[in-house]
């Protein structure tokens, strides 16, 4: 396939497809956006991320065109499309619900934008065999929709989208309907696809799996802003803030509050014995400039708690104790409660011989790898 066939017109702000300016809006009298930016570059795919109602469709709905903001702007390769009605804008848009017509069969839901547009009967079937064809969809032209699976019928939305050679392709949780199995799969299809053409693409989700996977970059999002912007791996490991570093990841980030003082950190909340942390011995190896004293949320992920069952270590914070053991083959998690907090350890293959249900413990931390926030968690302090 002709991949330049398959991607709108690039002239205009350089590099970027699509960008927003103090973006706006308020619906019931409800603020949903405040004063959003974001920039799409060429070809990528962006992901909006986030918890429900955070603002994430009502994002994809004011760039479409289905929504209009209270103030701010939207411009599409160096064109203001933010008073442009929908139809006008040279967009694709994949809907949850696939918005599929039912008594029609596959080859006639993927041709209808195109005839409506009039174009010659020979080039359209010309470009569906070929969407069809990148969609894996060739040889089922003439079934209809009620006799394919839910995989099939999203496959067949994301074809009449793309056959469009839109601009920009929208993408509203696409894949919520559909089974787990079925999901992992379509997701690498959706993304292998969008690749192949070079399509840029915003797509919606709440499941960070799909985000981590899909993404060129993910936009996390949280009552109505922006909290990070940044490649899948790069927020994983360097969040913006305690929100970031909760919402990405699973198990969650272990969050927990510190007092720092001089070259003295206690876990405040932990309520442990051994509550005390020397910042020479577990913090300070990492850090490039001194914590002031104060208040702060100190962040591990599972992977990098360290559980001892055979004593204190060098790299021990605290004491626990076991409460429960997870086996799931290729790893072991393992629940610790440490005082009144509980701790997730993520360890490698089967549960460790001196770890079980019951046993006392230490904990540990790999301090390279810890993430220290505000004490509020709104932003990140030091990383470490």
């Amino acid at each position: 396939m002709d991949v330049q066939n398959y991607v709108g017109d690039r002239s205009g702000d350089s590099g970027i497809a699509l960008r927003i300016r103090d973006l706006s809006v308020s619906l019931g009298g409800t603020q949903i956006l405040t004063d959003l930016s974001l920039a799409v570059e060429d070809g990528e795919m962006l992901v909006l991320l986030g918890p429900s109602g955070c603002g994430k469709t009502t994002l994809l709905r004011l760039i479409n065109g289905l929504l209009t903001p209270d103030s701010g702007s939207i411009s599409l390769h160096g064109r203001d499309i933010t008073r442009v009605p929908a139809n006008h804008r040279d967009m694709g848009f994949v809907f949850q619900d696939y918005a599929l017509f039912p008594h029609r069969n596959v080859y006639q839901n993927v041709a209808f934008g195109l005839r409506m547009r009039k174009l010659p009967k020979e080039r359209i079937a010309t470009r569906v065999n070929e969407i069809l064809e990148t969609v894996q969809l060739s040889g089922l032209e003439h079934r209809k929709v009620h006799e394919l699976s839910g995989g099939q019928q999203q496959r067949v939305a994301l074809a009449r989208a793309i056959v469009l050679q839109p601009s920009l392709l929208l993408m509203d949780e696409p894949l919520s309907n559909l089974d787990a199995k079925l999901r992992a799969s379509l997701r690498v299809d959706i993304a292998q696809i969008q690749r192949e053409l070079d399509i840029t693409s915003i797509l919606v989700t709440h499941d960070q799996v799909e985000a981590m996977t899909i993404a060129d970059r993910i936009v996390l999002m949280n009552h109505g802003r922006i909290e990070q912007v940044a490649a899948p791996l790069r927020m994983y490991e360097t969040p913006a803030s305690a929100f970031v570093a909760g919402f990405i990841g699973s198990p969650t980030i272990n969050l927990m509050r510190i007092q720092v003082k001089g070259e003295q950190a206690s876990l405040v909340d932990l309520e442990a014995t051994a509550s005390t942390v020397q910042l020479g011995r577990a913090l300070a190896a990492a850090m490039t400039s001194p914590i002031p004293d104060g208040t702060y949320l100190l962040g591990v992920r599972p992977e990098d708690l360290l559980v001892h069952g055979s004593g204190t270590t060098r790299e021990s914070v605290a004491d626990g104790v076991v409460t429960f053991t997870e086996p799931l083959g290729s790893e072991t998690l393992l629940h610790v409660q440490v005082g009144k907090t509980n701790l997730v350890s993520r360890v490698p293959g089967p549960p460790p011989a001196d770890v079980s249900n019951g046993r006392k413990v230490a904990i540990g931390l790999r301090p390279d790898c810890a993430h220290l926030f505000d004490h509020d968690g709104d932003q990140a302090r030091v990383e470490l």
